[in-house]
């Protein structure tokens, strides 16, 4: 089994579906993998010899009296590199609004922040007179640089020792989050030699490592430049004929990392020009050239100045170029990186960005139209269209009055969202209408929301309202806050009450949390405690209470969790909304979890994400013995160096959530996601 890049995924209506989990920890991105199209050309393998690494077990969830209950049904099986996931699959619709959620959550949770905030909740401080609070005791503990020295030589010496694939992947990865050198090592030495290791997870997760660690010295971004381009220096330094594909793509990846730390133009300068060379070059495959795009979209959006700007001119002028180009239909999959890259790359206020709307509304328009692409673009890829629709919105003014410049692009959202033939670029209409903004972007999302004929449009448009509110809800520059839109409220507290499938319960839950709906919480708690058995909700509705930060909702949460041994992604969401909710005092009880002797798969992955997750430094001295303890199995050990790197963490967002956010993640390729082995399956 692939078992550092494995995608976690659990269950589903009746049926679990199961895959393996990886030593990185396990990201759920939905209810089914996103498998990328076939005919990829230039992929690369993933084998390249070496140990197949650790076999994996899974097995279908099931209750439990608690995080230490016994283990997952099934044993353990090996499943080959690259095998596919075991299990039934009853649902792969990827238009679900699971899977944008799970690719975009993390700028709306900031849960680092919200834990590192040491919220209390009022009158938590007097268990006599409150006794629901009678937990709350104490706030977390951030690592100190005394905490993060002790962790990396931890690492470093289980790095040292280990022979298993799972404990290489989980060091190097938790390594690079840390970013430290030791007291007698620097991190780059450390990393550069598993580029040469016979196993292509080793050389990829080595690789992105050195972008995770962004430290921009020069060596760094050398080596990274010399493996994107295939010189005989990179071919030197992974000890192959030539750079295969898959390095090559996570490279491109490391140095988007980071390019999106640089300020100096002399570094900023070469990064850019690597990247540059590859995204026009029809001769390299698919996973290659949207790395490089997806990388260059990661350029400061904060640095200006003379050398910045000319940097970022020709970065918009190769994108305008490729986007252009009469590729095929077939490789427009990567042509549909550019829109949402140029969204990122250059936001509202950029002069350019009304080109562009321009371009990509004509895109959206000619799909309403039926018409055939002149030849001259020949776009006829449904990606395209997606993608425009997403970049549209960051790409225009709030629709703020009557004929203002945002009211075009939003007459024209809804009209795609009405009448367009594909089901997911109506989905993603109705979020970048909410990402627009403005009050009449707002009154349109709430005609939208009266008017919602089916299921499949309710979620998308209640979603789309709580991140209108959210986005709202943001600090001015001053720091001042608006208060949480009444009406916006009130409307999504009613399609709650009313709706009646779970997809439709858990959207519009989340969507009160994002809305700051505290008097929809009761109503939302009374959903948890009748539908805590839906994995497919249960988890959703927790988050959502964490979001309105419902204290009165924290017994019924841990319950949650203490149910939830066997079901990794209700296990994270709970834990999750506990951190949001200012309950720090469950680490004592996951690290009992996690050193059970009898771990599954499935748990190991949930209790080292969520002990990461709340990021208390008294977890670490657990968690190194845990590492150094020869009794355990790899696995075990693997999963601890999970949750030492995101406790330790020198980021306040996780790595790729830059990637991961506002991507279409529909025009998905290998080494991007594909539910197992692409950087956004990595923890």
């Amino acid at each position: 089994m692939r078992c550092a890049h494995r995608l976690l995924v659990t269950t589903w209506t009746a049926v679990s579906l199961l895959a393996s989990a990886h030593a990185h920890g396990g990201q759920y991105r939905g209810p089914t993998d996103v498998k990328p199209p076939s005919g990829n050309s230039g992929s690369g393998g993933t084998g390249g010899g070496g140990a197949a690494g650790s076999a994996g077990g899974s097995g279908a969830p099931a209750p439990s009296g608690g995080l230490t209950g016994g283990p997952a049904t099934a044993g353990a099986g090996g499943t080959g590199i690259g095998a596919a996931p075991r299990g039934v699959t009853l649902d792969d619709d990827l238009t679900r609004w699971e899977f944008w959620w799970e690719f975009g959550k993390d700028p709306f949770l900031r849960l680092r922040d919200a834990v590192a905030g040491d919220r209390v909740p009022f009158g938590a401080e007097d268990p006599l007179l409150n006794p629901r609070f009678r937990h709350l005791h104490g706030a977390i503990e951030r690592p100190t640089d005394g905490d993060l020295q002790q962790a990396t030589e931890t690492l470093a010496r289980a790095l040292q020792r280990a022979s298993d694939r799972d404990t290489i992947s989980a060091c190097l990865v938790a390594l690079a989050k840390i970013g430290r050198d030791g007291t007698a090592w620097r991190l780059h030495d450390v990393l550069v030699p598993f580029l040469a290791r016979n196993d292509q997870e080793q050389r990829e997760t080595a690789a992105l490592a050195l972008g995770i660690a962004r430290r921009g010295d020069p060596a760094t971004l050398d080596l990274l430049a010399d493996l994107v381009r295939d010189t005989e220096a990179g071919r030197r330094a992974s000890a192959q004929a030539a750079v295969n594909e898959r390095t090559r793509a996570f490279a491109a990846y490391a140095l988007g990392l980071q390019l999106q730390s640089l300020r100096r133009p002399a570094p900023a300068l070469r990064v850019v020009g690597v990247l540059r060379g590859v995204v026009g070059d029809a001769t390299l495959g698919w996973n290659l050239r949207v790395a490089a795009i997806e990388a260059l979209a990661l350029f400061p959006a904060d640095w200006h100045g003379a050398a910045a700007d000319t940097l970022r001119d020709t970065i918009v002028d190769d994108f305008r170029r490729y986007f252009a180009a009469d590729v095929g239909p077939g490789e427009q999959l990567v042509q549909a990186h550019v829109p949402t890259a140029l969204a990122r790359l250059l936001g509202r206020d950029d002069p350019r960005a009304a080109a562009w709307r321009q371009r990509f509304a004509s895109e959206l328009e000619r799909g309403l139209r039926g018409e055939a692409a002149p030849a001259a673009t020949g776009k006829t890829n449904v990606h395209i269209a997606q993608s425009c629709a997403l970049a549209l919105g960051d790409l225009s003014p709030p629709w703020a009055a009557a004929g203002d410049a945002g009211e075009a692009v939003a007459l024209l959202l809804l009209r795609v969202h009405q009448e367009h033939r594909d089901q997911q670029t109506r989905a993603f209409a109705m979020l970048s209408l909410a990402r627009l903004g403005g009050p009449l972007a707002r009154d349109a999302l709430l005609r939208e929301l009266d008017d919602a004929q089916t299921v499949l449009e309710l979620p998308w448009i209640g979603l789309a309202l709580g991140v209108w509110t959210a986005r709202s809800l943001a600090p001015d520059a001053d720091g001042s806050r608006r208060d949480p839109d009444r009406t916006v409220q009130t409307a999504l507290r009613r399609s709650f009450a009313a709706a009646r499938t779970p997809t439709a319960l858990g959207a519009l839950g989340l969507a009160l949390g994002l809305a700051q709906a505290g008097d929809g919480a009761a109503s939302v708690r009374a959903t948890l405690r009748d539908q805590a058995h839906r994995d497919d909700l249960a988890g959703y509705l927790a988050l959502a209470l964490g979001l309105m930060g419902d204290v009165d909702a924290i017994g019924d949460i841990r319950a949650l969790m203490a149910a939830s041994a066997r079901r990794p992604q209700v296990l994270q969401q709970a834990v999750r909304a506990l951190g949001l909710l200012g309950d720090h005092t469950v680490v004592p009880e996951l690290c009992r979890a996690l050193e059970h002797p009898e771990p599954s798969l499935v748990r190991l992955s949930a209790i080292a994400s969520a002990l990461g997750q709340i990021g208390d430094r008294r977890s670490l001295p657990r968690l190194g013995a845990m590492l150094e303890d020869a009794r355990l199995t790899p696995l075990t050990r693997a999963f601890a160096a999970v949750a030492i790197g995101m406790v330790g963490d020198k980021d306040p967002l996780p790595w790729n959530a830059a990637y991961a956010t506002c991507t279409n993640y529909r025009a998905a390729t290998e080494t991007l996601t594909d539910g197992a082995a692409g950087i956004l399956d990595i923890l």
